[in-house]
């Protein structure tokens, strides 16, 4: 598929999206329109978040979504669910023993490999304190992509 193809499935894939959330057809989506449609499509996203996402692409500032507004919204969201696979990938890597959690065994073993550096027992356990939030003596998934995203 060419790039211009591919742009244009996106625009049509977006358009069904639109057409389907703007239930009134005003070509506009409120929050309560966005709120309502993501819920529809089994998105989870915060009132905070979904406002925030509306401030940061509604350039009109007319308080509404318009079609190319929900073009920059779904390209964003887009990209980020690519950068949570490839997170996920990174974590699955480091997993060794596939129990959707990482030990302090993998993540000595993970630093090790990928800094060529062996970690002290002391540095291990200050990494575990920052990371292991909730304090169960492994790091999951949500508490690594944290990590990963306060250092970005």
């Amino acid at each position: 598929m060419s790039t211009s193809e591919a742009t244009t499935s996106m625009h049509v894939d977006v358009s069904a999206i639109f057409t389907s959330i703007d239930r009134n057809k005003d070509g506009r989506l409120t929050f309560s329109d966005l709120r309502m449609g993501f819920k529809d499509m089994g998105i989870d996203i915060s009132d905070h978040d979904l406002k925030t996402m509306m401030n940061e692409v509604d350039q009109d500032g007319d308080g509404a979504i318009n079609f190319s507004e929900m073009l920059t919204i779904m390209v964003r969201m887009h990209k980020k669910a690519r950068e949570n696979m490839d997170l996920m990938r990174v974590f699955e890597i480091m997993d060794k023993d596939g129990n959707k959690r990482i030990s302090r065994s993998e993540l000595k073993k993970a630093l090790k490999l990928y800094t060529n550096k062996k970690v002290t027992p002391d540095e291990l356990e200050a990494i575990m304190n920052e990371v292991d939030f909730d304090r169960d003596g492994y790091i999951s998934f949500v508490e690594f992509a944290h990590c990963v995203h306060l250092f970005k």
